[in-house]
Parts: structure tokens; C-alpha cells; sequence
């Protein structure tokens, strides 16, 4: 179960988009239109509370872009949770890293504080930013309603900024990681033939690099003196019972982040790990 959470997250998109394309349910009722709707000031006058979540969860009609956004999160979100997500849980008095504060391997824990901070970065900056953009941006789609895809892309930036020198392959061409965001937001800037910008890609892009700068960036500068993120130990607790894991994860292990005192992972620079979006 080291994928526990993107296992979920998919189960729930695939759910959530099967029933409002099968005409199961309807695609105003879950999406985000403002948070008048989420405390109960909207127009139907009672709290609909769920709409934070699942206005994450719909991929959009049935179709082939679907399924490559699908195989995507798929791959992205199991990669980024079996190989070690950025850890944020701090570490036990006895664990041996140093001055570094959190532990030296993430766990799913980490992975869902990522994604719970990532959600909440989103709908957030949405509220701050979308009506300060253009109009013509600001309209395009359904940008300010559904946000699969921003979460989508914020998880692959973190990845990416984690795993920078992992060799990918996307359709067929073979680059580093670090590269692969910015691959895919010039094929989807190519693809509407330059008259519509991604906004939404964009917009996961830049709140994943503001987790990345709070959670690696921050502490490595102080020296583990300051730290801004923290996963809670009740999340730590929780995804620990569920995986089986007593007494929780021990401070030593590689550290896959190349941000602790651990081992360092060495950059898989000869394979090429499986084909990312096709």
C-alpha cells in the first residue's frame, strides 16, 4: 500500500467522472462556483461543503485527452509516493539527521499533507488571482470551476523539482524531469495553436513551487532552523495504522529529497523509467 493516497485520488476522479458523464449526477453540483455555495449563502441556501472536494475530482467528458490526463495522475502521483514524497513530518528526538527537522524519508502521510496543501493553495489563489487576470484568460473553459488538472500539475511539479535528473520518456522523446512541466504546457500552448495560454497548468505549477520553496527550500537555507510546514501527527498516525506500520517510520533511510543528512539517492541517469503520458 505505498501508494495508498493516489490509489484513492484515482478511485474517486474515476468515480466522480464516470457518474456525472453517465448523467448519474450533475456537473453544477459538484463544481466550485464561489464560497458563498460552501457556507451555505449560495442559491440553494444550505452548506454544500463537498464541493471543495470534488471540484478536484471531475477529469472532464469522456474522451482521449481523459485518459492521458488519467494515465498521467496515474503514474505521476504512484511515482511520487512509492519513491518517496518531500518529507514535512519532523523528526523523533532519537533520529540521527542532524540539524535537519524532518525525518529523512517521506511517507504517504506526506503525500497527503501535499495534496491537502496543494488543494487548499488553489482554491486560494484562484479566489486571489483569477480576477485580477485578463478577461480573455480568465474565461477560458472551465478554469474557475473544476481543478483536476491544476492539482495534476502541481503534483508533477513537485516531482519534478524533487526528481529533477530522473530520465522520463514523453511520446517517444527522452528528457530529465525537470524538463517535463514545461514540455507538457508547450504542447498544450501548441495544441489550442497559441490562442488559448493553460492557465490552469500554470496555476498547480505555481503553487507547487511555492510548497517546494516552503518545505525544501526554507529549511535548507536556515540550516533546519526555521521550518513553515509540519505534517500532523494525527495524519502520521492514521496513514501508519493503515499501512501497517508500527511505531511509524524510522529517521534513517535514503533520503530522497537530497535535502537531509541521509543517503542520498543517486539520479537514475541510465534508465529510462516507463513512458510518461503515452
Amino acid at each position: 500500500m505505498d501508494d495508498l493516497f493516489g490509489g484513492i485520488y484515482l478511485v474517486s476522479t474515476l468515480a466522480c467522472t464516470a457518474l456525472i458523464n453517465l448523467e448519474f449526477a450533475k456537473l453544477d453540483d459538484v463544481e466550485f462556483h464561489n464560497w458563498e455555495d460552501v457556507i451555505g449563502r449560495g442559491r440553494s441556501g444550505r452548506i454544500e461543503a463537498w464541493r471543495l472536494l470534488t471540484c478536484f475530482l471531475y477529469a472532464g467528458k469522456f474522451g482521449f485527452n481523459v485518459l492521458i490526463g488519467l494515465h498521467l495522475m496515474t503514474q505521476i502521483s504512484a511515482r511520487y509516493e512509492t519513491m518517496g514524497p518531500i518529507c514535512t513530518t519532523r523528526r523523533r528526538r532519537d533520529d540521527d539527521v542532524g540539524g535537519w527537522p524532518y525525518r529523512s524519508r517521506g511517507t504517504s502521510s506526506d503525500y497527503a499533507f501535499a495534496l491537502l496543501l496543494g488543494m487548499i493553495g488553489i482554491l486560494l489563489g484562484q479566489a486571489l488571482l483569477l480576477p485580477k487576470l485578463p478577461a480573455f484568460v480568465a474565461s477560458q473553459g472551465m478554469h474557475h470551476r473544476n481543478f483536476h488538472r491544476h492539482l495534476k500539475f502541481y503534483v508533477l511539479y513537485v516531482w519534478s523539482k524533487q526528481r529533477p535528473h530522473h530520465r522520463v520518456n514523453l511520446f517517444g522523446v527522452t528528457m530529465i524531469a525537470a524538463y517535463l512541466p514545461y514540455a507538457y504546457l508547450l504542447i498544450a500552448y501548441a495544441l489550442n495553436n497559441g490562442e488559448f495560454i493553460p492557465v490552469d497548468m500554470l496555476h498547480g505549477m505555481l503553487v507547487g513551487h511555492v510548497y517546494y520553496y516552503l518545505a525544501c527550500v526554507v529549511p535548507r537555507v536556515t540550516d533546519g532552523r526555521m521550518t513553515v510546514l509540519s505534517t500532523p501527527t494525527a495524519l502520521v498516525d492514521v496513514c501508519d495504522w493503515l499501512e501497517g506500520r508500527v511505531g511509524g517510520m524510522a529517521g534513517g533511510g535514503d533520503d530522497i529529497g537530497g535535502m537531509g543528512n541521509g543517503r542520498v539517492e543517486q539520479p537514475a541517469l541510465a534508465d529510462v523509467d516507463g513512458v510518461i503520458g503515452g
